[in-house]
């Protein structure tokens, strides 16, 4: 802004030309004034002694003629005599009035003459100075700027500012995350490690360590958070030039924020703001102390550090969550082809048969005692393992990525044990077996005999209490239509009061009683139906504890093949698997069956929450937009600690 005292002007120097032109019009204005003026009194002056000459040679004429007419009359006549001697004297008056007069008028003339002569005209201007005075000041501020008004126009406005105790070491901080962030190690280092509160994500593990990168970074951040709290806020209060009124388009029209080197002389008292002003231009020193370390300002160095930040982690989570998921399901992957060299593999197509007869047996030795065969695979249809391609090769070439696994030790030692130790005293355990078979048999007979006796007299006495209840039901109705009859008699006697109403009529509800015993009727059979099923299903579950109490093991069979029909059975038991023993298929289906798994952790949904948030979206949400900042009258890019204008 250059800055300007008329409207009509551009700049200053077309007010030092309009004051110049203005000052000669005026000092010619008043020359030709003061001529004229002075040349009027001399007209009139002259035209004051040219009439003194009419006066005097009047008063000559009148003063000449009026003495020899006065002797005449005063002769003859006395009265006319007297007048004109008063005539003449009229005339020497006359006379002596115009001499003065003329003499007065020459002498005015003479001055006028003067005066005329000494009429100023060497008007010119040697100096032309221009002088500045302070009605404001241009303060900056976030990059931009406002203005604080000294001529007590403006009201006052409100300012809350946080100034931070520490701007060097936060800028440390930011300086350490941002080369932090800048690259990320393949393999972090356990020199200072950083151990972290995780019990509000999982009472499982209530403690996690962060490794020397991401415990830096954390470090840092936390630094950075404490610093950034680490502030004091201050309640400001300055008059402050709002950007539409009127005294901000009159500093934009007129003010200047540039002097040229002129005299600056203040006027207004602004002692009772120039502290508050300071605590603005601490903040822009640090602020240019920021930007010279950064070379950015400060929102847009924040909301690209928490952008990159938040890149930097969701990645680097990420990208261990999904290296850590690969490196467990590779490793579980080898241990399980290493939990597998313990087994002889066999082909389930070759040995379909034999897996399918373990698998549907039931060890009842009153099946099995004459003619069971205990399980067994043939060394044929064994399979070999693949390295490349990961399947299991038959002697036939036909492939299969589950094949049936028999441990070693159970297969080539213990099966072969127990079948040679159970053939020694095979004789002994048949006489017990036989022995229990008997007895097993008595108490089912009169477990049979006795719940027969049970539902006998149950469906006896649930007969009897049926037809009892048809007797009572019919009583009642009887008894209610007889009652009925007596009201209805009572209240006809009350109204006739008559003994002949007394007689007590039968009442026919023949309908009506057969109507309740269709109702009646239902109530009862749904009452037996149930009371059926509810017997049938006893009789079931009875004969189902029989079938169990009868069945005897084959002891023999289940100690040697009683894991093998495991093993076949979890084959058709891999659908209803959890989630957590379906990663055990990779070994076998009995592992994934019957395996001990560790209680699964706790935890809170919060985990999942947060986890699932998109840092990178968050963060540029969070960034501000470029027009947050209020617009002022001047944009203070040059970052100039203050400006004066010019009234």
């Amino acid at each position: 802004m250059n800055g300007k005292i008329f409207n009509e002007s551009v700049n200053i120097y077309q007010d030092q030309a309009r004051i110049l032109l203005n000052y000669y019009r005026k000092a010619a204005e008043k020359i030709v004034k003061e001529e004229i003026e002075l040349e009027k009194s001399i007209e009139n002056a002259k035209a004051e002694i040219e009439q003194a000459e009419k006066d005097k040679i009047k008063g000559i004429i009148i003063t000449a003629a009026f003495p020899a007419a006065a002797v005449l009359l005063f002769l003859f006549v006395f009265p006319f005599g007297i007048a004109i001697v008063l005539g003449a004297i009229w005339g020497v008056v006359t006379l002596l009035k115009a001499l003065k007069s003329k003499k007065e008028n020459e002498s005015k003339i003479t001055g006028y003459e003067e005066a005329h002569r000494d009429i100023r005209r060497d008007y010119s201007v040697k100096k032309l100075g221009v002088v500045y005075v302070p009605v404001a000041t241009k303060v900056p501020f976030e990059g931009k700027s406002f203005i604080v008004d000294h001529t007590a126009q403006v009201g006052d406005s409100n300012f809350r500012m946080s100034v931070v105790h520490k701007p060097d070491e936060l800028l440390n901080s930011l300086t350490s995350l941002e080369e932090a962030i800048k690259e990320v190690p393949y393999v972090e280092q356990t020199a200072e490690t950083e151990e972290i509160d995780t019990s509000d994500y999982s009472t499982s593990m209530q403690r996690i360590k962060l490794y020397d990168y991401m415990g830096n970074i954390d470090r840092q951040v936390r630094n950075i958070r404490y610093l950034l709290n680490d502030s004091d806020t201050a309640s400001l209060c300055l008059p402050v030039v709002l950007p539409e009124s009127r005294t901000a388009g009159f500093l934009k029209d007129f003010a200047a924020d540039d002097t040229g080197g002129k005299p600056v002389v203040p006027v207004f008292n602004v002692d009772s703001f120039k502290d508050k002003l300071d605590s603005f231009y601490s903040l822009n020193d640090m602020r240019k102390s920021f930007e010279k370390s950064t070379n950015k300002n400060q929102i847009e160095y924040f909301s690209k550090l928490i952008g990159r930040l938040a890149e930097s982690i969701q990645i680097l989570s990420r990208t261990k969550t999904s290296s850590s998921n690969k490196l467990v399901d590779y490793s579980n992957r080898i241990l399980a082809t290493v939990l597998k060299a313990s087994f002889n593999q066999y082909s389930p197509s070759l040995e379909a048969e034999e897996i399918e007869r373990i698998r549907s047996a039931s060890f009842d030795y009153q099946d099995s005692v004459d003619d069971y065969t205990p399980f067994s695979l043939k060394s044929s249809s064994r399979v070999k393992y693949d390295l490349f391609s990961t399947a299991w090769i038959a002697e036939d070439q036909s492939r299969t990525s589950m094949p049936f696994g028999m441990h070693q030790i159970q297969e080539e030692v213990l099966a072969p044990v127990i079948q040679n130790l159970m053939a020694e005293n095979r004789i002994e355990r048949l006489k017990i077996y036989n022995g229990i078979k008997d007895q097993k048999i008595d108490y089912l007979n009169q477990w049979h005999r006795d719940t027969e006796d049970f539902y006998g007299r149950n469906r006896a006495s649930v007969d009897d209490l049926i037809n009892r209840m048809r007797e009572s039901y019919a009583d009642y109705i009887r008894c209610l239509n007889t009652y009925k009859a007596l009201q209805e008699t009572q209240t006809a006697m009350k109204k006739t009061r008559s003994l002949e109403s007394a007689e007590v009529h039968e009442l026919d509800k023949d309908a009506e009683i057969i109507a309740g015993f269709e109702v009646q009727a239902k109530q009862f059979n749904k009452k037996q139906e149930d009371f059926s099923e509810f017997m049938d299903r006893l009789k079931e579950n009875i004969d189902q504890k029989a079938a169990q109490f009868g069945y005897i093991p084959y002891y023999e069979a289940t100690l040697r093949d009683n894991e093998y029909r495991d093993m076949a059975q979890s084959i058709d038991q891999m659908q209803g698997l959890d989630p957590r023993r379906k990663k055990l298929l990779a070994v076998n289906p009995y592992v994934a069956r019957h395996a001990k798994l560790p209680p699964m952790p706790n935890i809170e949904q919060k985990m999942y929450d947060d986890f699932a948030i998109d840092l990178i979206r968050e963060a540029f949400q969070t960034q501000p937009p470029d027009n947050d900042v209020p617009e002022t009258p001047y944009d203070n890019s040059n970052g100039n600690d203050s400006h004066e204008v010019e009234e």
